[in-house]
């Protein structure tokens, strides 16, 4: 019989341990460089917080009654524009993600002429795919410097697992504009134009799908991204079959790295705060880079470097996200490894 101090929980505790001794001693919780000390290596822009999918993992799923005062908005031209203008005058990342479909947007191939025309240095963005098609799909392809990595998101890998998470969907439609844009990457010699896919880890999808997702996508595409189901900081359901058992709490990699800029301006330290509570200003207030050099923030960081997460701001008071995003594995990481 096992002796207690190696019963399975107390092997977890002691890698818990173990975990978090190299985090903390090895690994430096801190800006990645200088040039990140000074202006956020990602920018989001939500474009809108519009779609027209239902995904179970989403909280557009039923947006009216999980978002508080939700209403369907588009992003102005002036504001796009002088996002834009900042990101790029700073050698930056633009990633379009929270809160909607970007390819819903009417000024679609609009906005993405003008940010390649200021050779942005790297374009990203999710999409369900249905979009890709057209000259929705062709702006996307034009001679650019700019580095451009566009993220489908699948969640699936059968056609009644994917109907069933991605509701409203149409799986054949995704995977017709994911290989012919694959097709005309290759026509064109577009190599700085990067095709990426990702799963989510939930309990709808079995074990062995998920698994079969990334060994069947790993071979077709330039990067498979799998993540873990999160309850959105408790706005949709718990789910405890996925829970990362982590215990020791490190600093929130996403203070080091991000920004998110919403339709109206607003700027928020957290890409998974729905509820907007993470807003620390106004981009027509104040420029990123001041807001991202800014005491709130800087405030914010410094709780976190000292282990006060409760008492650094509501939006991380309880947070459990935590736990799903990793230093040295996230998505700063995974566009430096897609265009080294």
């Amino acid at each position: 019989m096992l002796s207690s101090q190696f019963r399975p929980t107390n092997v977890n505790v002691i890698r818990n341990n173990i975990e978090f001794f190299i985090r903390g001693f090895i690994l430096e919780y801190d800006f990645r460089s200088g040039k990140d000390r000074s202006f956020p290596p990602i920018v989001h822009i939500e474009t809108t917080n519009v779609c027209n999918l239902k995904c179970i993992h989403c909280p557009q799923s039923d947006p009216y009654n999980l978002i508080p005062g939700y209403s369907p908005q588009y992003i102005e031209w002036d504001l796009w524009t002088k996002i834009v203008d900042e990101i790029a005058s700073n050698n930056g990342t633009l990633r379009l993600t929270p809160d909607g479909e970007p390819m819903l947007v009417s000024a679609w191939t609009k906005m993405v002429d003008y940010a390649l025309s200021k050779n942005i240095k790297t374009f990203c963005f999710n999409t369900h795919g249905v979009f890709m098609e057209g000259d929705k799909m062709d702006v996307l392809l034009q001679d650019t410097e700019t580095q451009i990595a566009i993220e489908f998101s699948i969640d699936g890998l059968w056609k009644s697992s994917y109907d069933k998470i991605r509701v409203g969907s149409d799986y054949e439609k995704l995977l017709t504009n994911i290989f012919s844009l694959k097709k005309e990457i290759r026509l064109r010699k577009r190599n700085n134009v990067k095709i990426l896919v990702s799963c989510v880890q939930q309990p709808e999808l079995e074990d062995q799908e998920f698994e079969h997702f990334e060994k069947f996508w790993t071979p077709l595409v330039d990067k498979v991204i799998t993540r873990r189901y999160v309850d959105t900081k408790g706005i949709m359901p718990h789910k405890p079959e996925v829970d990362q058992h982590r215990e020791h709490r490190w600093p929130c990699l996403v203070l080091f790295t991000r920004l998110v800029v919403t339709y109206d301006g607003n700027v928020r330290f957290c890409p998974d705060d729905w509820m907007k509570t993470s807003t620390i200003g106004n981009v027509n207030d104040n420029s990123l880079q001041e807001i991202w050099n800014g005491k709130v923030l800087s405030d914010i960081r410094e709780k976190h470097l000292e282990g006060k997460f409760e008492d650094s701001h509501i939006a991380c008071a309880g947070c459990t996200d935590w736990k799903v995003i990793e230093w040295g594995n996230d998505y700063t990481a995974a566009l430096d490894n897609l265009f080294s």
